[in-house]
């Protein structure tokens, strides 16, 4: 029996298509009216057989598109009104952050959630923000270009994600990187570390481990997710450490899934992990589905407009990639057929929140629930 499973990948808006507004993302109360709209269209999506809910990470966008500030708030907010639906990002900048509270955040949301959580990382796309952040760091937003700038922020993705790996599943670390000391060099005099944890200091009393509080409920750690375009350094990493890739490219482009597949696939089993397509790939697409043709078409329009404004744009630049956008037959045949292809069983739906009318959204939910979920359920 196959064990299909679909997550929504959330991306909400503080303004409406076609609305004239100055900076949305700056009102108070359309933050209230977000947030109910995503709790709103969160429990429907449960109750319909949605899997699992994640947002992207971007910060500062006064403009009010893609407002998706600190996915882990989000996540235990969707996790505190819902039951069984995953929660997680795809994914949280894992380059001009501290890693070591980062690896805490998500720990303990893992533990809030009950060990519904899944972890998504990524280098960061927009230098507005991952400049800003990471400026004491020296590092911003990058194309896979080999530039000095896109090599440092590689070495940093590399080590962070040891140190955070490391804190998840180790009592204690000790890593000195080219980024972060863990720990820095410190005497350390604490009367409960003599008596629990002498090992932590040397005979001078200098620091030399250091833990999280709390570990991840799951074990080893939560899964971990990658958004995936076209770096083959970067698919191999992540087959060797594990990671999920998620893949949005276009029909059109489709031939390269399985090249990046067979590369992955080939980097895991040479690195001694025993994988499958299944477990190395999730496919995506922007869902646009109608509840009449007309419709359908008009929701396409409208993202097609949003994508070349915000996205197909500076300093982005991005192809739109694949569309969830036919009738429940089509898209029926479309996931089977990519099924039976490539072998992948997890599927993404970039779905909007808040651009279109509350109305909209949900039929949208609802047409690809009924249309592609039931009928695969039923059928395995």
């Amino acid at each position: 029996m196959t064990d299909f499973r679909f997550t929504i990948l959330v991306v909400p808006y503080m303004r409406r298509r076609d609305e004239q507004i100055g900076l949305a993302g700056s009102m108070p109360e359309r933050w209230q009216t977000l947030m109910d709209h995503v709790r709103t269209q969160m429990q429907f999506a449960e109750s319909v057989g949605y899997d699992g809910f994640a947002m992207t990470e971007q910060h500062m966008q006064v403009e009010g598109i893609e407002t998706t500030t600190n996915p882990l708030f989000w996540d235990y907010f969707v996790a505190q009104h819902t039951e069984r639906m995953r929660v997680g990002q795809l994914g949280m900048n894992l380059t001009a952050v501290n890693p070591i509270q980062l690896a805490e955040n998500i720990a303990i949301l893992d533990h809030f959630t009950g060990g519904r959580t899944f972890v998504g990382f990524t280098r960061g796309n927009t230098p507005r923000w991952t400049g800003t952040f990471g400026q004491h760091l020296g590092i911003t937003s990058t194309e896979s270009d080999k530039s000095d700038a896109d090599q440092r922020s590689r070495r940093a993705l590399y080590e962070n994600w040891h140190l955070v790996k490391s804190l998840w599943t180790q009592d204690k670390v000790s890593i000195q990187g080219e980024f972060w000391e863990a720990p820095p060099e410190m005497e350390w005099h604490f009367p409960p570390t003599d008596d629990f944890d002498p090992t932590a200091v040397d005979e001078n009393k200098t620091l030399r481990e250091i833990g999280i509080v709390p570990r991840p409920l799951q074990q080893p750690h939560p899964p971990v997710y990658a958004p995936f375009s076209y770096s083959m350094e970067t698919s191999k990493f992540w087959a060797r450490e594990g990671g999920k890739m998620v893949s949005f490219v276009a029909p059109e482009r489709q031939s390269f899934i399985g090249t990046a597949l067979d590369i992955y696939l080939e980097e895991a089993h040479s690195s001694g992990r025993d994988t499958t397509a299944a477990d190395a790939l999730a496919i995506g697409g922007h869902l646009t589905m109608g509840r009449t043709p007309a419709e359908g078409a008009d929701l396409y329009t409208g993202f097609e407009e949003l994508f070349n404004w915000a996205y197909n744009a500076p300093p982005y630049v991005v192809p739109m990639g694949r569309v969830w956008r036919g009738s429940q037959e089509e898209e029926l045949d479309h996931v089977a057929s990519l099924h039976e292809e490539f072998g992948v069983t997890e599927f993404f739906l970039w779905h909007h929140v808040g651009y279109f009318t509350q109305d909209q959204e949900l039929a949208m939910l609802n047409e690809f629930a009924e249309g592609v979920i039931a009928p695969l359920r039923a059928g395995s």
